[in-house]
């Protein structure tokens, strides 16, 4: 009897056992359902850092690309990151195309040593609104670049094609013949103010929308590594885009900035400008293509020179001066861009006190420039070149004298023009 008290107790026991067992696996169950079931954390948003150099590099066209170069180009700059260590605290983002119609959109990440390639999206540029050349573009490209890489303040490198301030034409790729070999744009006809290829030509109008319905305020410096971009009319239209533009008056050559040089101050928040400009000095000096002019124009006083330059242009005692007595800085024929400083010496030279208060905004506008003693052109002779010497050098360009028909028909629609005629 007692043994099967007992035995019935051990089958009570076990039965309570087994429940204990069965509702302690339903509760663990339900607690790993119940965690299962919570939404992933948002990832948190990119941290702050004091500047992101934004380096933009459209398609440059089917013919004279310079696709090979731009790569060359960011090695450069990546070598120049890995000598310094990192990046510190900034971003580095790269837009750059590899046809008329694909682009990515990059971030450089410095890991153990070496720069990493983070693709972080691959645009089609044939859709609308992916235009190369539209504002909506731009606005959108460099919104991505404050999601990605927010920063206190943000820089801009634009490498392609250029010709200065006049207004983009949608031209036959026939029309755009150019040498590669010459420059970074060499083109027999001077059809365009553009960067990018001969599908997608930006006005610098557009660049100017583009960054200022982005929101991300005002640039420390654009650079222009690009032809013919340091005129006093794409500083002026550019006035409120940036503080700086860092531009050659003249062409360049297809190798273009020598970034291992200049990134260690390119890459700072406020840059040493004056050694930006004796760094590319000193490069090109001794390259094997000794030409190269350079120069920093500071956009905060382009309005004081617009208005130094309305009273010139008022005054009834100018001096007509023939194209063949001044500074130019191109091949064209007729040329295009002139010495400015030149062109108002020689054009006021029977206004002493305009002419004073012109050299001195001149010294605040451009106030770091280096040249060659010569600078190379394409242009003229695209098979073999041409060297011009330089006799003087203001570091930035001006259109007014030109008597070319393709500047004729753009002057009076330019915003520098107007304001100061």
């Amino acid at each position: 009897m007692s043994h099967i008290l007992l035995r019935g107790r051990n089958i009570i026991i076990m039965k309570k056992l087994i429940l204990f067992l069965q509702l302690t696996a339903i509760l663990v169950f339900t607690s790993c359902q119940s965690e299962d079931s919570e939404p992933a954390p948002a990832p948190q948003p990119p941290a702050e850092v004091e500047n992101t150099i934004f380096v933009y590099m459209p398609w440059s066209g089917d013919s004279g690309n310079l696709y090979s170069f731009f790569k060359t180009n960011l090695q450069d700059i990546k070598q120049a990151v890995q000598s310094q260590g990192g990046l510190g605290d900034r971003h580095l983002i790269v837009f750059i195309s590899s046809s008329s119609s694909k682009g990515a959109l990059i971030n450089v990440e410095y890991k153990e040593g070496h720069c990493v390639d983070d693709t972080m999206t691959v645009f089609d540029n044939s859709l609308p609104g992916q235009q190369l050349n539209s504002v909506s573009w731009i606005t959108a490209l460099l919104k991505r670049v404050q999601e990605h890489a927010p920063a206190r303040s943000y820089s801009m490198i634009v490498g392609c094609h250029g010709l200065g301030w006049l207004p983009g034409k949608k031209v036959t790729r026939s029309r755009h013949a150019r040498s590669v070999s010459g420059g970074h744009g060499t083109e027999r006809l001077p059809l365009t103010r553009w960067f990018g290829g001969e599908k997608y030509q930006t006005d610098i109008t557009t660049l100017d929308k583009g960054i200022e319905q982005s929101g991300i305020g005002k640039m420390q410096y654009i650079l222009f590594d690009d032809c013919y971009m340091a005129n006093v009319e794409v500083a002026y239209e550019l006035r409120h885009s940036t503080q700086h533009i860092i531009a050659c008056p003249t062409e360049i050559m297809a190798h273009g900035m020598p970034y291992d040089r200049l990134w260690p101050e390119l890459s700072k928040r406020v840059p040493d400008y004056g050694r930006i400009c004796d760094e590319f000095y000193n490069f090109y000096v001794s390259y094997t293509s000794p030409y190269g002019t350079i120069s920093v124009i500071d956009c905060s006083q382009v309005e004081g020179m617009a208005g130094v330059m309305r009273d010139i242009n008022r005054s009834g005692n100018l001096v007509t001066v023939p194209e063949n007595d001044l500074q130019v800085m191109d091949g064209y024929q007729p040329s295009i861009f002139f010495d400015m400083g030149d062109y108002v010496s020689k054009t006021a030279q029977n206004e002493p006190e305009l002419l004073a208060r012109f050299t001195r905004q001149l010294a605040l506008l451009v106030p770091y420039k280096r040249n060659t003693p010569s600078f190379f052109t394409s242009v003229r002779d695209p098979e073999n070149g041409d060297i011009m010497p330089i006799s003087t050098f203001s570091g930035i360009t001006i259109s007014d004298p030109s008597n070319n028909p393709k500047v004729k028909n753009a002057l009076d629609g330019n915003s520098y023009y107007k304001a100061t005629h």
